[in-house]
């Protein structure tokens, strides 16, 4: 037993194929779930905040509830900054995804604990504001900070691996979300429905277009930095 488990160790492709289904099925379960998909959130909300302060505006609050949602308060000079801030969730947490599937399949799995641990203390110390957002991060920085103390390889890579996927997967899967609701009560569609009031044009609309990006990056990040699935089964 103990000899076929370190030969799904030593198999990379296998491993990151075995994190894939358990971030799929991980994610989608009471509780645990809900905290792991907390970090697509957290990104989400950072993309509100980076851009927010790209365009010289203000970020009053961050705050990340258990339920996975998420708010990003802000204040900007005009009806244009508040367009491009209320774009900003989504396509940041698929961009992250891709960056760090490209990160990681150069091998370069310490800067991607390292990148999650500085946004999230970023966020933290300057912006989250309420109980349970400052649990998450605090939590989740930690077990970042562990993993990099520690020095272990396989457990650097196997952190690393998950939580890149996590954050593909539920970039995608998050928007589809958004869609049935922009569909069903467009009126409670999150960002999508903060467009729809600055632009007039239907959250749908945004849902479709934030769809269609989401689904294109993974698309690429898949393409490209998947290991081939003939790696599962090494030539002997």
């Amino acid at each position: 037993m103990t000899e076929f488990i370190d030969r799904i160790l030593n198999n990379s492709t296998m491993v990151f194929y075995l994190l894939l289904v358990i971030a799929l099925l991980l994610t989608r379960i009471p509780i645990a779930g809900k905290y792991f998909r907390c970090l697509n959130t957290m990104l989400h909300e950072a993309g509100h905040a980076f851009i927010t302060l790209l365009v010289s505006g203000e970020v009053i609050a961050v705050n990340l509830f258990a339920d996975t949602s998420g708010t990003t308060v802000t204040k900007a000079k005009n009806r244009f900054l508040q367009i491009l801030i209320a774009a900003a969730g989504y396509p940041s947490s698929a961009i992250t995804g891709f960056i760090f599937l490209f990160l990681l399949s150069k091998g370069h799995y310490v800067v991607i604990l390292f990148i999650l641990a500085s946004i999230t203390l970023l966020l933290m110390v300057l912006s989250i504001r309420n109980g349970y957002g400052l649990f998450w991060a605090g939590t989740f920085s930690l077990i970042n900070l562990l993993l990099i103390y520690f020095n272990s390889q396989q457990w650097i890579y196997m952190g690393a691996a998950f939580f890149s996927l996590i954050i593909l997967t539920d970039s995608v899967l998050s928007v589809v979300t958004l869609f049935v609701l922009s569909i069903k009560t467009p009126n409670k569609a999150g960002d999508a429905t903060n467009l729809q009031k600055f632009t007039s044009i239907p959250a749908v609309i945004w849902s479709l277009l934030f769809l269609a990006f989401s689904g294109l990056v993974a698309y690429l990040a898949i393409t490209r930095y998947f290991p081939p699935l003939s790696g599962i089964i090494p030539n002997t």
